[in-house]
């Protein structure tokens, strides 16, 4: 009796961590999500529907067309939801990671962070560079030049200045008319319709007011008991919600690899899945089909 009550209470344990592993509270529909080596959509319980193999990736969209564009250091890859690749550039340089963020604009250019060279460069469909700015500081071949990168609806850039611990706007001619600085690695900033900017640096996501006063925050020991570390990419929801990835989201299988939150800082769920992905910067929320969310994607 005692080798098939020590089987029985394996099993149990084993299905007991299985379910433990996941999705907590009500996400409501699907997550594209970057982690692992791979950009992924993910259902609404956090299982993997939909996975492509990727370098280690900061920066992920799902395009309206249904493809998905990524930057993952050694290129800036749009592929089709059968693999096809269908846009991709890659930095001559590539020391200290070619390119860490991207964006796809309204006129089908795509925006290119290259942090090799700390240049911001707008690419059309056949590849060609039709729009470059050199941003400071910057040092070839550097790690952490830039993070993520951003065109706002006025033309300038919304840049993310890693290693400065500074995120900075740009005019297309090279102006800065707001720099921003935080505490620890400026990851990802968005502008939001109110004229805010939010800021990841990790430990902390702060929204600046236009005259770069800090206006919010939330740090990753606002929610107890739950352990948040580094958190990276975000997505601004329209009710204001929150949803960010976290690099390094694990110790000793405690952690958090994506979650979302109010802006009263509470959480609406998290995911916690160490098998999943150690480090899970980008994502974006969906709706119930894996399409992008109605309206303008503030990430």
């Amino acid at each position: 009796m005692k080798p098939a009550i020590f089987i029985v209470a394996v099993m149990m344990f084993g299905l007991a961590k299985t379910e433990a592993a996941g999705i907590s509270g009500v996400v409501g529909s699907k997550l594209l999500a970057s982690g692992g080596n791979k950009v992924m959509i993910l259902s609404d319980q956090g299982a993997i529907e939909w996975e492509h193999p990727t370098g280690l990736t900061h920066d992920a969209w799902m395009l309206p067309n249904g493809n998905v564009l990524f930057a993952d250091g050694g290129s800036v890859t749009e592929v089709t939801p059968a693999h096809e690749v269908v846009f991709q550039y890659k930095a001559r340089e590539q020391r200290g990671g070619g390119s860490y963020g991207c964006q796809r604009l309204e006129n089908g250019n795509t925006l290119i962070g290259e942090n090799s060279t700390g240049k911001l460069l707008e690419v059309d469909p056949t590849g060609k560079v039709v729009f470059e700015l050199q941003t400071n500081p910057a040092r070839v071949g550097e790690h952490h030049n830039l993070r993520l990168v951003r065109k706002l609806k006025n033309g300038n850039y919304l840049v993310c200045h890693s290693g400065a611990h500074v995120v900075k706007e740009y005019t297309p001619q090279g102006g800065v008319v707001l720099e921003l600085k935080v505490a620890n690695i400026a990851f990802a900033a968005i502008r939001t319709d109110r004229g805010t900017t939010l800021v990841a640096a990790l430990n902390k996501i702060t929204e600046f007011d236009a005259q770069g006063q800090a206006v919010w925050e939330f740090t990753n020991t606002d929610i107890p008991g739950v352990k948040i570390t580094n958190m990276t990419g975000l997505h601004l929801l329209s009710n204001g919600n929150i949803v960010t990835g976290c690099y390094s989201a694990y110790d000793k299988e405690e952690g958090t690899g994506l979650l979302e939150i109010t802006k009263d800082k509470k959480l609406v769920w998290r995911l916690s899945d160490p098998r999943l992905a150690n480090h899970m910067m980008a994502v974006q929320k969906l709706d119930q089909h894996g399409k992008p969310l109605p309206g303008a994607c503030q990430r």
